[in-house]
This record gives C-alpha cells, structure tokens and sequence, in this order.
C-alpha cells in the first residue's frame, strides 16, 4: 500500500534484535522436548498488505491472519483435528427447538463465556458485547454484507441478568447455527459504540431486512453508528483496535511490519490445557508484507523472516534445493482447503452471453496451467466446492481446452472478425465492439499473473484480445467491490464446515460488499441455497448441492481452475505443523524446540 525505502536499513536493524533476542532466550523444556514459553518471537511473512483490522468490515485474507490473534471467536475449528470447539465460550452451544411461545419452531442456542474472559482494559467481556456485534453486522448502513449473510440468521437474544455471561439466542432453521460464530467475532461495545448508539435497537429490529432498511433510511442513528465504526482508528490504530484474543496491536507501519504484544495476564493461560485455541506461545508475533517473493524468500533465507507461506512453486523448488533451506527450514505441502479461478462479470455486455464464458474456458489448458505456474503442486477441479466434499459433483466433465469449440461458440453468440483485423467483433446498442477483456491480477498474485500470460495467449488464436492489468492488492478488491472488471483472478478459502454457497452464489450477495461478485443467480438457484441453509437430511441437502453444481457449470460464471498444495517454509528452530484450515499457519500455536 505505501512504500518506505527510508525504513529499510533500520527494518533489518529491527529484524536482527529480534532474531538475536529470539536466539538467546534458554526456555524451560517440557516433558515433549517443546517450550511453551512466551519470551520469543515469531516474524511471519504476508503476501501483501492488510485493508483494515475490523473484522466486521473486510474478508481479505492478509487482515484476517493478523486478526485471528487479536480477536477470538465463541467456537472455532481446532487446527490440528478440524472438529469443532470452544473458544471464548465454555462448551460448544447447545441447541434446542422451541415449542411454544412467540419464537415456536425456531431454534434456541444457549452460551456460557468463560468467567475469565477479559477486554484489554480488564472489563468482561458478556453477552451484552455479543449483542452488539451481531447488531453492528446488521445495520444495513455497515459494509458488512459478507457476514450479516449468516448473522440474519439470529432473530433475538435473551441475557441471563444474574450472569451477563451467559445467553441465549433465537435462531431460524439455518442449518449452521452452532458455527456461525466462527465466522463473526466479537468487539468490546464500550470501545467500538462509545455513545451507546446500537443499544436504541434490537436484534429483532435488524434481522428482518426488509424492516431494517426501511428503519436505516428514517432514523440517522443507524448511519452515525456506521459512520463511527468504519472510522480508520478502529481499524488500525493501537488502542482501537480492541479485541478478547490473546494479542493487541502495538505498531503498524504500513508497508513495513504489523506488531503484536502477547497481553500481560492473558486470561487464556489458565484455560489452554483444556481449551487448546487459546493458545499464545510467543510473547511477540511480527507480520511483514512482502508481495515480491524474491525479496520474501531472500529475507528467510537469511532469518530474517521465519514462516513464508504461500511460495511460488519455481522459488519453493529452488528453495528446498539451497544449501539455506536444507540446513534451516522445514518445508510442508498440504493440499489446501481452497480453489483458484477466473472469474467473469456476467454483467458486462460482452461476457452477459454464457456461450462467451464457456468459448473462454474452452482456452484453458489445466495439465499446462497446473505444470507451468504450480510445478504440479495442484489438482483439478469443476466447480466451487472442494474435491473431498461427499457433495462435490464428480460427474460432472472437466472442461478441457479445445480452440475450435472455443470458435464455435464465439460464432454462435455473434463474434465474428468482420473487419479482419484479427480480434473477433459484434455490434452492441448500434456500436461495433471488438472482444478486447481486462484481466485483473493483483502484484503479489504471481500465479495469477502467470495464468493470465498463457490465457491471453490461447485468447489471441480466437480472435480474443486479453490485456493484463496488474494493481495492488487493495486496489484490485476495491475493482471487485465496484464490479469495475471483465476477469479477475483470485481464489477461495474455505472452513472445515460444510458449505454455505449464499455468500458467493445467491442474488442477495451480488452487491458491494458481498461475494457474489459475477452476477450470477435467478429465482431458482436462490430456492436451492435457500433450501440447502436449512435443517434438512443430509442425502437431500447433497443432492441440492450437486443441482446447484449443475446450474453454475452451465452458466459458467467463472472459471474454476484447481486446488493447490501449500508451500511453506518454517524456520527449523521452531516446532509446528502447519493446519489445513485457513490460513494455515496460525502464530499464536508455534513452539520453541528445546
């Protein structure tokens, strides 16, 4: 986002202290060989800069990692076994139906938060503040689309007066409802509402959306509130940044180095034995990003950096072949619980035909793409969700390159070179256009640039003319958030839940800040999501999945491409297995060899 080239001595300055520090610490060895000790520091690598740290208002992936650490969620995913657990809460939820009263036949959730859980300024933390997080992802004047998606799903809430620490919450029929909180996490309200904005409304209020918009567009308090809550401090600020996780947020020098200070009597030290995700084993946790990977790799090579994920296949060979890499890393390849593609806005009039969209997905090579950008670090795949899913639509044929189908299908749909100048054009609203597409990589996306230069080759042997435009990373989100595209490139990360395809497929999610950002949807596949997010047999709900496979093959809204391995590399000196769940490496757990 901004460079520094004035900080670079002293940033290796910096980096050297902490690694000598880090080295000369004689932790105290436990019965393993491993130290649970909290005097070293672990400095991780991002691939580019975080947007924000306001968990309600951004799904990048960089913010996320260094979110993870500041904030917590009531439930998680252990990253070792994948099953769920609790985190802020005692116990996993217990849910029960209603049978009488004005909530009859929805569900009833019922939470306890550990009675020493505690915000940064020592206040508890309560079902008050839960309140107000769901509240605050369900004003409309939010930007929060991506998570009110799953918050709708609460209708009310009933605190326990006695005990703030415990609640309830009323729930519709949606079929994730013990995991929701996975996905949102909880703010302090007296930090992040300080004029007490939010508790002039109800849960009850916001969940009815149509009720709540027309309640944001009488009453300016919804707007104030959102106003206040999108402001910078709350994203990046010491201080504002606030959260019940185990680190808070010491320095943040943009395009250098995001530090986090484990928190002096953080509570979850005397739970972790039994709550093993309130782990926080390094007193220190730095996240550099460095979208050049030669830079990156150079910087781990030498200590400087001490965990790379996401390493370009050509640098990761390269790097476990040096003499650097065999005497100081371990090295680690997890197929990945994600999925690469292309994606298309259907909406743009040239791409609006789905004869076009599969004439271009007819251009991609994968055995060429999967060897020539991932070193055969990849597998496969046809559709959104991922190959080990007992839903995944294995049925359903891979589409292979073939350039004449591709001509085919261009004709058919009215491309045709009239003019002979070698790209294919059609005449739309009176206008002759010729088929010239952007295709948006972000600088850090090196296989995505990479797709992009075989694509645009097989593109230009139709008569297609793809012009590569590289942003940065925040700008390419901010062309996705505006549909200001023709192809981007990107990827999806996905939970160890079963999946909930509202976010990226129905028509609800197609706006600003959701992740439908191709345009697809009608009538019947927002029935089949919607039926597929409610409490039916497992056998139904995975034939629902495959029919709505069915209809985003045929549509063919993006290009879905394949699923990598991870390439990580971690310093020898500590010890950690790198998780399957997103985003692999969580800090927080790493440990000191002894």
């Amino acid at each position: 986002m901004f460079q520094n080239k004035l900080s670079l001595i002293l940033l290796f300055i910096f980096s050297s202290l902490l690694i000598f520090q880090s080295c000369k610490t004689e932790p105290a060895s436990d019965k393993e060989g491993t130290t649970t000790d909290d005097s070293f520091t672990v400095v991780s690598r991002l691939v580019g800069e975080p947007n924000m740290l306001n968990p309600a208002l951004t799904v990048q992936a960089n913010s996320r990692r260094v979110m993870n650490q500041i904030f917590s969620n009531l439930v998680h995913y252990d990253t070792k076994t994948l099953k769920a657990m609790p985190m802020l809460a005692k116990e996993l939820p217990t849910i029960e139906e209603i049978t009488e009263g004005e909530h009859k036949g929805k569900l009833l959730c019922k939470y306890e938060i550990h009675e020493e859980a505690v915000w940064d300024d020592g206040k508890p933390v309560t079902g008050h503040d839960v309140e107000f997080s769901i509240k605050a992802i369900l004003n409309p004047k939010v930007r929060a689309a991506p998570y009110r998606a799953v918050a709708i799903s609460f209708k009310d809430i009933m605190i326990d007066e006695a005990n703030p620490k415990k609640f309830s919450l009323v729930s519709d029929n949606y079929f994730l409802t013990g995991m929701i909180f996975t996905d949102i996490q909880t703010f302090p309200a007296h930090v992040y509402d300080p004029k007490g904005i939010m508790k002039n409304f109800t849960i009850k209020q916001l969940s009815d959306s149509e009720g709540a918009s027309k309640l944001a567009d009488s009453d300016p308090q919804l707007q104030e509130f959102a106003t206040e809550f999108s402001k910078e401090k709350y994203s990046r600020e010491k201080g504002f940044v606030s959260g019940s996780g185990p680190y808070a947020l010491e320095e943040w020098i943009s395009g250098q180095r995001i530090v986090l200070r484990k928190k002096k009597n953080w509570w979850g030290d005397k739970l972790v034995v039994k709550y093993p995700l309130l782990k926080a084993n390094p007193e220190t946790i730095i996240f550099k990003p460095m979208s050049d990977v030669t830079t990156a790799v150079t910087e781990l090579k030498a200590g400087s950096i001490d965990v790379m994920t996401q390493i370009t296949p050509d640098q990761y060979n390269a790097l476990k072949e040096s003499t650097e890499g065999q005497a100081n890393l371990n090295f680690h390849e997890p197929l990945q619980m994600s999925i690469y593609y292309i994606g298309i806005n259907n909406n743009r009039p040239k791409l609006a035909d789905k004869r076009v969209r599969r004439a271009l997905a007819h251009l991609i090579n994968m055995d060429e793409i999967i060897n020539t950008t991932m070193y055969g670090y990849a597998e496969k795949v046809v559709g959104p969700f991922h190959t080990s899913r007992p839903y995944y639509h294995k049925d359903l044929p891979l589409i292979e390159e073939n350039l004449e189908k591709a001509r085919v299908l261009l004709k058919e749909a009215g491309w045709v070179d009239s003019n002979g100048n070698g790209i294919v054009d059609k005449e739309i609203d009176g206008e002759l256009t010729e088929m010239k597409l952007d295709y948006l990589s972000s600088k850090a996306g090196v296989t995505g640039q990479k797709i992009g230069t075989i694509f645009k080759a097989k593109a230009r042997q139709v008569g297609v003319d793809i012009e590569l435009v590289v942003k940065e990373g925040n700008k390419v989100a901010e062309a996705r958030t505006k549909r200001d595209f023709d192809l981007f490139t990107s990827g999806w990360s996905q939970d160890p839940s079963i999946d909930d395809p509202y976010q990226n497929w129905h028509t609800d999610s197609d706006t600003p800040s959701g992740g439908n950002r191709f345009g697809f949807g009608n009538e019947e596949s927002d029935k089949i999501i919607e039926e597929i997010r409610t409490l039916i047999p497992e056998e139904r709900r995975n034939q629902l999945y495959k029919e709505l496979q069915k209809m985003i093959y045929d549509e063919q809204p993006c290009i879905f491409l394949m699923i990598p391995s991870g390439r990580m590399a971690i310093n020898k000196k500590f010890d950690y297995e790198p998780s399957v769940r997103k985003p692999w490496i969580f800090e927080n757990e790493f440990e000191l060899k002894k």
